[in-house]
């Protein structure tokens, strides 16, 4: 069954890839460079089109049936059609918080998913949010999604990152025997690893082929969040609120550490700028498949950590929450001031290069 559902949705999304760019050349679905995107080609928004119509041909030729199935497509059509607006023309920030607000209750109040239980994150047992659980779901699933959202800016992050989230509910389930949500968890890490084939710079190619869009990176973001919510709450509960963090650390870390430096500022949480991680990597002078591997191999790293220590060395769950928030402080902490000493080096460096000049004009006016 399993690897039925993976065929079928990886090579349902590579012959949609193939069929959607050059009709997204044709009416002009491109990502175009510009002062703060600095890929050389327009570029296909397509990667979010084909992981939704993938999954819904899956689904079509196999009699697997995804939990809550009916919620979900029609959550997700919301979302895709709401981005791919959003891709084509734009749209005000409003217009998109109102759409994905709107996904979301459909999850709370159509398929009953929504975080009742944050887990025994102080020790003393359980918080259970009972009539603020839709509300509390609300706001974590739209900020999962933008978190999703804005560390979508180098070729292959979103997608990586999204297989790792994947791949930790996957063992989860695995593990649990589950199988239902493994077979879930299958469809969509087939869709992805088909999707990276295009995204990644990988045999030879120096630039993406496609990109997400926003519709791609909204989609991702809020299955991470639906299959998150689903795994870690009520009867087939299979890992702890806690977990969840854990899984979804790198983006959770970008995106709240970039939101208070430009609420600091006097600036909108959503303005774009380039001070996320992988435009500080950028400064440091890393290439993007370099970054690429620093930040994937980082959230490796601490979904492991969430992930094993819950499953095989029993750490109680306020201790690894306590954990996961000293590493935030330290993300946030060193992000902080990793500008300033960038700042610094390049200030340093402009005045070398000044010296440097102002000798050899000197040199060159035999004042030596």
């Amino acid at each position: 069954m399993a690897s039925t559902l993976f065929l079928i949705s990886l090579l349902s999304t590579i012959i949609l890839i193939i069929v959607l760019i050059p009709l997204a050349l044709k009416i002009g679905l491109m990502d175009k460079p510009n002062y703060r995107k600095h890929h050389i080609h327009p570029t296909p928004l397509i990667g979010g089109i084909a992981f939704y119509l993938a999954i819904l041909l899956t689904l079509m030729f196999t009699d697997f049936e995804l939990i809550n199935q009916k919620a979900f497509i029609s959550a997700a059509t919301l979302l895709l059609f709401v981005g791919i607006i959003d891709d084509y023309k734009g749209l005000r920030v409003r217009f998109r918080l109102a759409a994905q607000i709107a996904a979301v209750l459909i999850m709370t109040e159509v398929a009953d998913l929504k975080i009742t239980d944050l887990g025994d994150l102080l020790g003393t047992g359980n918080i259970n949010l009972g009539i603020l659980s839709t509300m509390f779901t609300v706001f974590a699933v739209v900020g999962g999604i933008n978190a999703f959202n804005m560390v979508d800016g180098i070729d292959g992050l979103a997608g990586s990152l999204m297989l790792v989230s994947l791949a930790t509910i996957a063992a989860a389930s695995w593990f649990s025997q589950n199988w239902t949500l493994y077979y879930y968890c299958i469809i969509f890490i087939a869709s992805v690893i088909a999707f990276l084939l295009f995204n990644l710079r990988i045999f030879g190619r120096k630039n993406a082929a496609i990109f997400l869009g926003d519709t791609g990176s909204t989609l991702f973001g809020f299955t991470v969040c639906w299959l998150s919510i689903y795994a870690s709450q009520g009867e087939h509960k299979i890992i702890t609120p806690t977990t969840v963090l854990w899984l979804m650390a790198i983006p959770l870390f970008d995106s709240i550490t970039t939101m208070c430096r430009r609420i600091s500022r006097g600036r909108s949480p959503f303005s774009p700028d380039r001070e996320h991680l992988h435009h500080i990597l950028s400064m440091a002078g890393f290439s993007v498949n370099k970054k690429l591997l620093i930040i994937v191999s980082s959230s490796v790293m601490l979904t492991i950590t969430g992930f094993a220590t819950i499953f095989f060395l029993d750490v109680p769950e306020h201790l690894l929450f306590f954990i996961y928030l000293g590493f935030f402080a330290t993300y946030y902490w060193c992000i902080n001031h990793v500008w300033k000493l960038l700042e610094i080096t390049k200030l340093i460096g402009s005045h070398c290069e000044l010296d440097e000049r102002s000798t050899k004009e000197r040199i060159t006016n035999n004042e030596y």
